[in-house]
């Protein structure tokens, strides 16, 4: 536990991990993290950014588990959606759900892409968070939030579901996007294992990239340690995170199971329905749909890492050192310092995806995010 009253202001700074300022780019003098300690003080300036955790749950796992219970209450950030049914070039579907602006949108307004994390919809709290505190800051932003196939009311229209380094469906979103709004600037935000895939996304494009930058919240970077982990027999393995993440990933075999089995692939639906964590199901149904050999082939090819190398647009990550999911040790602090257009915000506490602050548990995250947005605007 951590007595939050005791500690030094110090002790809660906000640390920037990038490139050396030589080596980064530069727009009118100005290089990208000097940039970003103008604009975002709060998150990049060593005198004014600072998380403080919220003393009534200062530690990550209090956090994280808070931020679950707000899924469940919509009514407390209401976002209206207008959904659009996405069909994928291989017959596929999923759900993109447009959020409403509050005022209308120019043809030139910018266009924020979110990516949920694993089988995570438009309605949970974090995306609901972030989008009220958008609308309140940008409100002539649109917002797009791609889900994966088969979540969130969308039945599967083909065998194949999603993995954490699946980027063909982003792809053909953002190219069909791109044709439909020509002249507004795209920015990527990736929560969770949809900053794994946004990250790989961005890589994979290198300078093709059409997003002008993207920010990487809470990413799991090397896929198959964070499976590895989660797999571990820990009582909080067994009863929270990675027994959550396995049901929701069995919910989606068994919704669908009827069009999941009719497909090419041998599968053996008692075994997927009984996985006992994330590494079996992905051995049972995930890595075969995909054409791996193994569930571990499946996931080293899904990491972003080696990627990282070949972004060439803004990007920020910000990582919480308690987070319970996504393990301090996955975090490639070197590979982040060569790439010059990449930025770590690193904190001590905060969570998975969570970042409750005060006595009122107000979330952090968004208005860092919203800054970086608008510092983003401005620098493109």
């Amino acid at each position: 536990m951590v007595y939050t009253a005791l500690l030094p202001r110090s002790w809660f700074g906000v640390r920037l991990i990038h490139a050396s300022s030589n080596r980064q780019p530069q727009r009118c003098a100005t290089t990208l993290c000097d940039h970003l300690r103008a604009k975002c003080p709060t998150l990049a300036d060593p005198a004014k950014a600072f998380y403080i955790p919220s003393w009534l749950m200062p530690q990550g796992d209090m956090q994280t588990i808070y931020l679950y219970t707000q899924h469940y209450k919509p009514a407390g950030c209401p976002i209206d959606y207008e959904r659009e049914i996405f069909e994928f070039s291989d017959g596929g579907k999923a759900a993109i759900d447009w959020a409403l602006p509050p005022q209308e949108a120019a043809a030139d307004a910018p266009l924020i892409v979110i990516i949920p994390g694993i089988a995570g919809t438009s309605y949970d709290y974090y995306i609901r968070s972030f989008i009220r505190h958008l609308n309140e800051k940008l409100p002539g932003c649109r917002v797009a939030v791609v889900q994966s196939r088969g979540c969130n009311g969308i039945r599967l229209a083909t065998p194949k579901a999603f993995h954490g380094g699946l980027t063909d469906d982003l792809r053909e979103f953002i190219k069909h996007v791109c044709t439909r709004m020509p002249k507004a600037p795209l920015v990527g935000i990736g929560f969770s294992l949809g900053a794994n895939i946004l990250t790989k996304y961005i890589g994979e494009e290198g300078a093709k990239c059409r997003f002008i930058a993207a920010a990487s919240v809470c990413n799991p970077f090397d896929i198959d340690m964070t499976v590895r982990n989660m797999c571990l027999p820990t009582l909080k393995n067994r009863y929270l995170y990675a027994a959550a993440l396995t049901r929701s990933l069995i919910s989606v075999f068994t919704e669908n199971e009827k069009v999941i089995m009719a497909g090419n692939v041998e599968l053996d639906a008692a075994a997927i329905a009984k996985s006992r964590n994330i590494s079996d199901f992905n051995e049972a149904y995930t890595a075969k749909v995909f054409g791996y050999d193994s569930g571990k082939d499946l996931n080293t090819g899904g990491s972003c890492v080696p990627f990282l190398k070949d972004i060439t647009i803004p990007v920020l990550f910000i990582n919480a050192l308690d987070d319970p999911m996504c393990y301090k040790q996955t975090i490639p602090y070197k590979d982040i310092m060569q790439n010059p257009n990449l930025v770590l915000a690193l904190t001590r506490y905060g969570g998975h995806l969570a970042y409750f602050a005060g006595t009122r548990l107000t979330p952090w995250l968004p208005q860092q995010l919203i800054m970086f947005i608008c510092a983003m605007l401005e620098w493109k």
